[in-house]
């Protein structure tokens, strides 16, 4: 100790003069040292909105709409895929490790939502209306996967840096009410007559504002119609009042194509290329197959034997078909909203509102053919004969199919375990040996928030129902 003490006065003693030394050449020779010495050219102190735009985009795609850890694993539970190794064998069996969640969770926070923020700052600081409806319209994305995968959250005291560093949990029902604000803003801010910038560095839309107010309005008809459960025929109403301003095709699909590269590659196809943990599911394998869905190929790669098989909750077989060109090839895209999402909506609300059963059965052949046709699938017989089979579908029975082939259609992306928790269909039968009798409806907190911020809820088991469910 006496040693210790001896270093630290010395140091002490050292560092003090030191510091007169620095101060002395500080003044003799600030006429002569650039000041622009020490500055670094790769970690510019300010970033421009063109820099920041594009990798709010990529990871908005890479991790909230197509992560392993957040919508894979969701992809799991509903057993369009199955866990066949490592960390995702415990996700079939529902066990659900905090600490797997701890990245998904900085990444919506620290990354998105922060980067967000500063792009909106920035825009509104420099009278760009275009890139501040377009931040709004990505945080509210990133806050919707946040919510629904947790339920209350942090918002109103979130992103504050040091000066709040356990912000309070919202209830979800305040954080839906924020997104839509967020949404109704980012159409006023992109309804501007002009913006001097225009969006620059847009991998989604290029720069067409027209496009991202369309992308605006059909994120109010998905959260609309979230809160069925909640506010019943306004919830299927508001979607429909949404609709008609949302997309008009595929083409204005809200997806991020990623490259051919290894690093700027689809992330499901990069962690099949690295670790192969996951295979596909044998209740969407044998629902695809029964009715002979022409989707199969694209959704899967056939096994070693030729043939189309899954896996089974819990037997982690290794040798069931891989993900296939839809989902994981290199330049696959990940889809934040579709049009083909949009017509499931519109068919369910449809016939929530009372429509005749006839027009909301073209609607969901419509919706069928968008989902063949966003893969690059075609197929008339198979359609005209999905048309026949659903002529003699009536009531729940309708109902019911609708959200089934909504199943279907959105392979790998968030609504699928949304749509599932709110509807109940399809009928997904639990894995008879998972850790809990029921199919998880929620993720636990990440291992950082219960550690750290002690606002985070207590007592909550993955089969607790969000505010919605």
């Amino acid at each position: 100790m006496k040693n210790l003490q001896n270093i630290h006065l010395i140091t002490g003693a050292c560092t003090g003069l030191l510091f007169l030394v620095v101060l002395a050449l500080i003044a003799g020779c600030e006429k002569w040292i650039d000041p622009e010495i020490n500055v670094n050219p790769n970690q510019p102190e300010d970033v421009t909105m063109e820099t920041l735009l594009p990798f709010i985009q990529a990871d908005v795609a890479f991790q909230i709409a197509g992560g392993i850890e957040l919508v894979s694993a969701q992809a799991v539970l509903m057993q369009q895929l199955d866990g066949v190794d490592r960390q995702l064998i415990p996700i079939s069996n529902y066990v659900v490790d905090p600490y797997n969640l701890v990245l998904i969770w900085g990444d919506a926070y620290a990354e998105i939502l922060m980067d967000a923020k500063q792009l909106r700052e920035k825009a509104v600081q420099l009278g760009s209306p275009y890139n501040e409806g377009v931040a709004d319209i990505l945080a509210a994305f990133t806050l919707g996967q946040v919510t629904d995968a947790w339920g209350d959250v942090p918002w109103s005291e979130a992103l504050q840096g040091s000066e709040i560093m356990q912000p309070r949990y919202d209830a979800q029902e305040d954080i839906y009410r924020a997104i839509f604000d967020m949404l109704d803003r980012a159409i006023v801010s992109l309804s501007a007559d002009a913006d001097p910038f225009g969006i620059r560095g847009d991998y989604y839309y290029n720069g067409n504002r027209q496009n991202w107010i369309r992308a605006a309005y059909a994120l109010k008809a998905r959260y609309a119609i979230h809160l069925s459960n909640r506010r019943g025929e306004q919830a299927w109403l508001d979607a429909l009042n949404a609709l008609p301003l949302a997309f008009t095709g595929l083409a204005d699909d809200m997806r991020f194509v990623f490259g051919t590269g290894e690093s700027e590659s689809n992330p499901l196809y990069q962690f099949m290329r690295d670790r192969k943990d996951i295979r596909m599911g044998a209740y969407f394998i044998d629902m695809l197959k029964a009715d002979d869905d022409p989707r199969l190929p694209v959704y899967a790669l056939p096994d070693k034997n030729g043939d189309y098989t899954g896996s089974v909750p819990g037997l982690a077989n290794v040798n069931a078909s891989m993900p296939g060109a839809a989902v994981a090839a290199p330049a696959a895209p990940t889809y934040v909203i579709s049009y083909a999402e949009l017509l499931f909506i519109k068919a369910e609300a449809m016939l929530k509102t009372g429509h005749s059963e006839n027009e909301v059965k073209a609607v969901l052949r419509e919706a069928v053919g968008a989902s063949l046709a966003m893969h690059g699938v075609t197929d008339e017989d198979w359609l005209t004969a999905y048309g026949d089979k659903v002529a003699g579908i009536q009531g729940e029975h309708l109902y019911r199919e609708i959200m089934t082939q909504k199943y279907i259609a959105t392979f790998c992306q968030p609504e699928t375990f949304h749509s599932w928790r709110r509807t109940g269909y399809p009928v997904i039968p639990p894995n008879p040996n998972g850790a809990t009798s029921e199919i998880p409806r929620r993720f636990p907190y990440p291992l950082t928030e219960m550690v750290y911020n002690p606002n985070t809820p207590k007592g909550l088991t993955l089969t607790d129902r969000v505010w919605w469910d």
